[in-house]
């Protein structure tokens, strides 16, 4: 027996695609024509304020978030007081410009679809969150 069957299927490497561990998560990205299907797994206890922040050298994570929680609960919260959780299974659209976190004892695995650095212009979302 391998050790990949004690592990979750959906938390197994997926084939064909490009794998990096990040910040304590780990991603996978495949092409899919001009964009990318990203699964990320952020481990029990993750938070982006902590363990990415220092790595990038902004104040918030300034990427979009669009697709949905496959797996765990994902909270977060933007500057202005505004928060969001998101349970699995449930789409998410989460603005750039936000603080997010895991929340419980299970990893969250996010199912995301984006342009790289063109994912807030190409599907028509704010810069930065707003009302």
């Amino acid at each position: 027996m391998s050790d990949d069957a004690a592990v979750p299927t959906i938390l197994q490497p997926i084939e064909g695609a490009a794998h990096q561990t990040f910040a304590g998560m780990e991603i996978d990205v495949m092409a899919a024509g001009e964009t990318r299907v990203k699964r990320l797994v952020y481990g029990v206890g993750g938070r982006w304020s902590e363990h990415v922040k220092p790595h990038v050298g902004t104040a918030q994570c300034m990427h979009a978030h669009v697709g949905f929680i496959a797996q765990g609960t994902l909270a977060g919260e933007y500057p202005d007081g505004c928060a969001f959780s998101f349970t699995a299974p449930q789409a998410v659209c989460i603005q750039p410009g936000h603080d997010s976190w895991v929340v419980g004892d299970e990893p969250v695995v996010m199912i995301q679809f984006d342009y790289e650095h063109d994912t807030v212009d190409r599907l028509g979302m704010p810069a930065e969150h707003r009302h």
